[in-house]
């Protein structure tokens, strides 16, 4: 199982075939399954703590995890419910490399109108300074003000990242 964890690892983005599809989340999900089935292994054959622990180990690592956020199509779903808009749109912009137009914050965190979400959301994320928010290209990016707030008062709470 290590030489394959190994070759994801130093190859990660080069040698995929077909150019147009993005393979970054089917590596992440390969990685993560062969690194906990290894954790698995090792606390199977050197525990040093009691049966009953040592299995709590094992099964915690073999659970399956939902991840936050899910993309059916053309929009990407926050699947966490209770989170408020806010924190959808600082969760989406989390996952985000680049700038992300204010139309797709609006599709995927269903706001009802995007004016309302540009008053009630986007300006005040700018305000606290959690986001930047270009107003004229209609547009906003995670500060790391803002990456620092998901990882500490929302992944941290779900043991996930996006």
């Amino acid at each position: 199982m290590l030489p394959p964890l190994y070759e994801i690892r130093n190859n990660r983005n080069v040698g995929h075939v077909g150019g147009d599809v993005d393979p970054n989340q089917m590596d992440a999900i390969a990685v993560y399954s062969i690194a906990s089935w290894v954790m698995g292994e090792l606390v199977r054959v050197f525990h040093n703590v009691a049966i009953k622990e040592a299995q709590e180990a094992v099964d915690a690592l073999a659970e399956r995890k939902m991840p936050l956020i899910w993309e059916p199509g053309t929009v990407k779903r926050v699947l966490d419910t209770g989170l408020t808009a806010g924190n959808q749109t600082l969760v989406l912009l989390y996952q985000s490399l680049a700038w992300v137009p204010e139309s797709e914050l609006v599709a995927s965190v269903e706001y009802s109108n995007a004016t309302g979400y540009r008053s009630k959301v986007l300006v005040k994320l700018h305000k606290a300074r959690l986001i930047e928010y270009d107003k004229a290209g209609q547009r906003a990016r995670i500060s790391p003000k803002g990456s620092d707030h998901v990882e500490k008062a929302i992944l941290s709470t779900r043991g996930t990242k996006p």
